[in-house]
């Protein structure tokens, strides 16, 4: 079986694999879901996202920092385990030569 390689996704990218109801999600994962280990808290500012990567199961992996500290952030969201999903990623896996 051949191992799926991580693709660094830009907004663009994002957006087209994204359905709305995911974008609603992503959105507030970015501003209001994510635990900051340095403020202990959620990062009541948000995240300033740096890196959106699309992993070898076809989550998301959001990298940033906290809008509050800048302390370094990262959320999976674990959308791999959809089907639809699967099919939209692995399409635009086979659209960019991956």
């Amino acid at each position: 079986m051949k191992t799926l390689k991580e693709i660094h996704l830009n907004q663009f990218q994002l957006n087209i694999l994204l359905d709305e109801e995911e974008k609603e999600a992503y959105r507030y994962i970015v501003q209001e879901g994510t635990y900051c280990v340095h403020c202990k808290d959620v990062c009541i500012e948000g995240v300033e996202v740096r890196e959106n990567i699309l992993n070898d199961m076809n989550d998301i992996l959001i990298k940033g920092v906290c809008k509050k500290c800048e302390g370094y952030v990262s959320r999976f969201i674990e959308y791999g385990e959809f089907g639809d999903f699967v099919e939209r990623a692995n399409s635009f896996r086979k659209a960019i030569g991956e």
